[in-house]
């Protein structure tokens, strides 16, 4: 009897601690698009040109690339190291001299880095089975919290304390620090699953969606960590509407990627990354055009909605390519890099052109590039393998 009761609660820890995983995603997606919200009050407090603000994006975004490469086993225990690095990152920014930023913000990232990636692997032990669904829901879950957090920023900056709002982050980091202790995942990590062998062709696969991949994230990491600062410079508006824009960006993303699915079911994975693409390149030059607050929201709105497929549609045909080699997980550690190196650019160019309408067109031409390299996508993805995406078995960014 002892025994029963004794497994019973195991296994109510552990839906619990899965439950916690996602909640986890949620706040991770949160903390990802953070410092692009409040980067104009930094950059006004610091006195910050925009390719040192640019600077300040790309060490988040590569370091959490790097992180992702970290991920390889024991993913209970690169979950809790990574959310003590986000709580001390966090509290140290506070504390330590300002002259710490650059590393400080560098461990924020690693941090990052390894709670979206030992997300991912957990969620994708623990469901074997249903892998795609479930780490499509973690994918959400870090997009409700990307969506949320410009709203959050626009409404409570100003209401409380900064010491008030690091210590929120940090208490919480810690809390999520703790959720593999409540037991159960060690003994999922353990079971070995089968290895799908890699298809012929990998490697050029691996090249050419490495590449679109490397575009999509750099196009969303530089469309949404800039939208603020670019709505409060085309706009008389003041930081709290210009957060409206970034809000409405992660918005129109997540409402996006709700949709995909049904979308999928009435057109093919190509010709939905195509119509997506296009519409992507129509919705960062609407932000280039823009002289008002509203046509900036109209801009991000319509970048939202077609950026929010093309990843998981990347992800489904070069699976349909490649299969799953052992190279794939390289594709991963290259898109994240995008998302490092397209916000410094865009910091660059807007900084060398004295113009921040300038610098978007860094995001803007990089999704033409990704509308031009997708026309090869016919021909890149196997024609015998359709509905890859449909049935689900894709791996999310969470």
């Amino acid at each position: 009897m002892a025994g029963i009761h004794a497994a019973r609660f195991a296994k109510r820890f552990l839906q619990t601690a899965i439950g916690l995983l996602f909640l986890g995603s949620v706040f991770v997606g949160a903390l990802t698009v953070l410092l692009g919200c409040v980067l104009p009050r930094l950059s006004a407090i610091g006195h910050l040109r925009d390719q040192d603000a640019g600077a300040l994006l790309m060490v988040q975004f590569a370091f959490a690339a790097g992180a992702a490469l970290l991920v390889r086993r024991n993913f209970h225990w690169t979950l809790v190291w990574g959310y003590a690095l986000i709580a001390l990152a966090v509290l140290a920014l506070h504390l330590l001299p300002k002259a710490l930023a650059i590393p400080i913000i560098a461990a924020y990232g690693l941090g990052l880095g390894l709670v979206m990636t030992s997300n991912s692997m957990l969620v994708g032990r623990i469901f074997p089975g249903r892998r795609g669904v479930a780490i499509a829901s973690l994918n959400l879950c870090w997009s409700l919290g990307a969506a949320l957090t410009p709203w959050l920023i626009a409404r409570t900056f100003d209401l409380f304390s900064v010491s008030f709002l690091t210590a929120i982050v940090a208490v919480t980091s810690a809390l999520f620090a703790a959720v593999p202790f409540l037991g159960g995942f060690q003994r999922i990590i353990d079971v070995d699953l089968p290895v799908e062998p890699p298809a012929m062709g990998a490697t050029p696969a691996v090249a050419y969606f490495g590449l679109l991949a490397f575009l999509y994230v750099g196009i969303e990491s530089a469309t949404g960590n800039w939208m603020s600062s670019y709505a409060l410079r085309v706009s008389t508006w003041d930081l709290s509407r210009s957060n409206l824009a970034t809000a409405c960006f992660w918005t129109a993303l997540l409402l996006g990627r709700m949709a995909a699915p049904l979308i999928l079911l009435a057109i093919a994975e190509e010709r939905l990354y195509l119509l997506s693409a296009c519409g992507a390149v129509m919705g960062g030059f609407v932000l280039v055009a823009a002289h008002s607050g509203w046509l900036v929201l109209l801009g991000a709105v319509l970048s939202g909605l077609s950026l929010a497929p093309i990843f998981s549609l990347i992800v489904a045909l070069f699976m349909a390519r490649a299969g799953q080699p052992r190279s794939s997980g390289w594709v991963f550690a290259v898109a994240a890099s995008g998302g490092a190196f397209l916000p410094w650019l865009t910091g660059i160019v807007s900084s060398a052109a004295g113009s921040l309408r300038i610098g978007m067109l860094v995001p803007a031409c990089s999704a033409l590039l990704l509308l031009l390299l997708g026309s090869r996508l016919n021909s890149a993805a196997d024609a015998g393998a359709p509905g890859s995406l449909r049935a689900g078995v894709v791996p999310g960014r969470g």
